[in-house]
């Protein structure tokens, strides 16, 4: 398209048919010309300030022909000479937010857009909330661009922007704990939204969950499974099934409605995100539903070899508190004994870590150096590392860091290749500043999750000795009623191995693990307690089960596996 650009004072000369500036005709115009002219024209200043800057035409032009680092020397050295607030001074920080964008370098472009200072009717205002828009989609754990967006009017966006920039806004709000903002935002995305829609509605589910409002939250995580009745199943939408399902079941579980909880738990596709998560949960759902046939078999899958490196202490503890209830003194103390020699060595790492003096951001470069050394690692290292990095937020910050550090390297190349080294040297001095706060934001976060750990870990611990002191006791029969009634209530729950059938065969558990039986054992937990076990003059919904001597519950650890 070819425009012909007249100044303000050409179009002046024009109307009143003056020959003493007769307007003049331009190439083809640029984009930066475009937008020089159009800032100019927008603004109207004074006249010695309205003709197009000669260099930011050069600088646009350089840019159609993907010249960025010229186009940016140009800039650079232009910008010292302008007036803050200028319309050529706006101008050429557009175009410089726009050299850097297209060099990738995304942080100090946000800088350079921050100082196009124009307001809503301004013509520029809506390319720079695009431009915002298009810097969090290439940095998207960096809070700064939302902080922009929030300021903007819906007008001032595309309306197929509008339920992304709903869902960051609302995101926004939840991590600031202001619900009641968050809910309005997302609410306002319908299903023509798309994947936003989705996530808007999980995250509404979990806000109603923290406000303790279980209704709204059941329809909100409903609605992604209703989206696939409503719109269909698209490529995106299988992650956030399996992400419902979860939702719904532990849901239920807080509300104690176990059946309806388990439904939902077994509905999660094994080999996904959420699947093991899910056996974990299950397990303690059958647990209240005293099928401890199936819990020990949910967690005989976790502590397959496939998941060694998963952090899930507590299935170890769930473990032998059954097996002691059971009257299953020897298997308990090899359960117990596994689990301290796995997890004491682990918080006596978590205690050596955190005891130390290191800053927030040594303490972010210790958790890099494991990060690049993974392979190396030893099994509880490992689990210290999972523990650590398993957590959204701090997940966000890592990887917002790693994107800094790419675009330093970025400014590096930049110097080298411009003319404006003082410009290139300013944006990495800026930019490492900004880093560095980040880095210490992902230590201190890191810190603060693990040291979460390792008292959660050591409560599980104490837990596992208690067990461990209290089955020494029984060997003895020195047990107090309180345990005496849990174990006689627990020989009441005790299935019968399960039969085969139609779907199923029992196949006895050879200590091989095969990945198509993941998830599908069971557990011969026929309890071994006698009556002397039991509270005196306890009556028993069932008698005391004898003794087990089948070849698969010899041996302390063994177990049957159901095929599905």
């Amino acid at each position: 398209m070819t425009l012909l650009l007249l100044s303000a004072g050409q179009r002046e000369a024009s109307m009143h048919r003056s020959t003493s500036s007769p307007p003049v005709r331009l190439r083809p115009a640029s984009f930066g010309a475009v937008i020089v002219a159009l800032t100019l024209l927008a603004s109207l200043p004074t006249r010695s300030a309205q003709a197009a800057h000669p260099v930011l035409e050069q600088a646009s032009a350089l840019l159609e022909d993907e010249r960025h680092a010229d186009a940016f020397g140009k800039v650079s050295t232009l910008l010292p000479t302008l007036i803050p607030g200028d319309p050529t001074y706006v101008a050429a920080h557009f175009i410089l937010g726009r050299s850097l964008m297209a060099m990738g370098l995304y942080q100090s472009a946000l800088r350079s857009f921050d100082e196009v200072a124009v307001g809503p009717g301004h013509t520029l205002y809506k390319q720079r909330m695009r431009a915002y828009l298009e810097i969090q989609h290439k940095l998207p754990g960096n809070l700064a661009t939302v902080e922009r967006l929030s300021e903007a009017k819906p007008s001032a966006f595309k309306s197929e922007d509008l339920p992304e920039i709903r869902y960051l806004l609302g995101r926004y709000h939840f991590d600031a704990a202001e619900h009641t903002k968050a809910l309005s935002d997302l609410r306002k995305i319908t299903p023509k939204g798309g994947e936003w829609y989705l996530k808007a509605r999980m995250l509404m589910g979990i806000t109603y969950v923290i406000k303790n409002q279980a209704r709204p939250a059941l329809e909100a995580f409903k609605d992604v499974l209703r989206y696939a009745d409503r719109v269909g199943r698209p490529d995106f939408y299988a992650p956030y099934e399996q992400k419902a399902f979860m939702a719904l079941g532990r849901l239920f579980f807080s509300i104690r409605k176990y059946e309806t909880a388990g439904r939902y738990y077994d509905r999660v596709k094994e080999g996904t995100t959420p699947w093991l998560d899910s056996l974990f949960e299950l397990g303690w759902t059958y647990f209240h539903l005293r099928r401890l046939d199936r819990v020990l078999g949910q967690l005989h899958t976790l502590n397959s070899p496939y998941f060694e490196d998963r952090y899930y202490p507590e299935a170890r503890v769930l473990e032998a508190l059954i097996l002691f209830r059971t009257c299953r003194f020897p298997e308990t103390l090899v359960v117990v004994q596994r689990f301290l020699r796995d997890y004491k060595p682990l918080r006596k790492e978590l205690d050596n870590q955190l005891g130390g003096s290191r800053s927030d951001a040594e303490f972010y470069w210790y958790l890099a150096s494991l990060a690049a050394d993974k392979a190396g690692l030893s099994v509880a290292l490992r689990r210290i590392f999972n523990a650590a990095l398993n957590d959204r937020e701090l997940q966000r910050v890592f990887t917002l860091v790693a994107k800094l550090g790419a675009e330093q390297t970025g400014l590096a190349k930049l110097k080298r290749n411009t003319t404006a080294t003082k410009a290139a040297q300013r944006l990495i001095d800026d930019l490492g500043r900004v880093r560095n706060v980040m880095i210490s934001e992902a230590g201190a976060m890191a810190r603060k999750r693990l040291t979460q750990v390792r008292s959660e870990l050591t409560e599980i611990i104490r837990q596992g000795l208690r067990i461990k002191y209290e089955t020494l006791k029984a060997r003895r029969n020195s047990i107090n009623d309180a345990v005496r009634i849990a174990m006689a209530k627990t020989a009441a729950a005790v299935n019968e191995p399960r039969a085969a059938d139609d779907e199923h065969v029992v196949w006895p558990f050879d200590g091989g693990y095969w990945r198509d039986e993941l998830g599908g054992y069971t557990y011969d937990i026929r309890s071994r307690c006698k009556q002397k076990h039991f509270p005196r003059g306890w009556k028993n919904k069932k008698a005391a089960a004898k003794p087990q001597t089948s070849p698969a519950t010899q041996a302390p650890d063994a177990k049957t596996s159901g095929g599905k």
